[in-house]
């Protein structure tokens, strides 16, 4: 038995991203370096670290449809971060609850993303990680087994 892991707004019937192991966490941490107990229990494995299940946040300019980036001549993929409206990175905010800023003096109590995905120009607030059995995807009506690429399924 294996999980489907994938990144998409709860209604659609299509991942917008299928999400391996260097997929990064809201945390900064990669999905290997999370437990995969269950479809519901992933916390992280990283000491120290208080996120209790794996949250995909977009790693790559591409991922959010900034594509131009990596053209600049002084852009840095190591250091791109997705950020928050108030121009924090993800990793200014808690990796838990509704991801309230740290940053001393702002007052922002939630993540809310600049960006859109880059598959269907929704916010990343909309979206939601998703581990699935293929039982649970044939369920609901998405693709699963044959109809989806070989190596998507994980083992448990």
């Amino acid at each position: 038995m294996g999980l489907y892991i994938g990144w998409r707004c709860p209604h659609y019937i299509w991942d917008c991203f299928r999400i391996g192991d260097e997929s990064k966490c809201f945390c900064g941490h990669l999905l290997r370096e999370h437990q995969i107990i269950s479809d519901i229990s992933v916390p992280c494995n990283v000491g120290q670290c208080r996120c209790l299940m794996f949250c995909f946040i977009p790693s790559r300019p591409e991922e959010v449809g900034e594509f131009w980036l990596k053209r600049r001549a002084t852009f840095d993929p190591k250091a791109w971060r997705a950020q928050c409206r108030c121009k924090h990175s993800h990793e200014d905010h808690a990796a838990t609850g509704s991801h309230p800023c740290r940053i001393k003096g702002c007052c922002c109590n939630c993540f809310e993303s600049n960006f859109l995905c880059a598959a269907c120009d929704r916010r990343w607030e909309e979206h939601e990680t998703f581990f699935e059995t293929e039982e649970t995807r044939r369920r609901g009506g998405r693709p699963h087994g044959t109809d989806t690429v070989n190596t998507w399924r994980r083992p448990l």
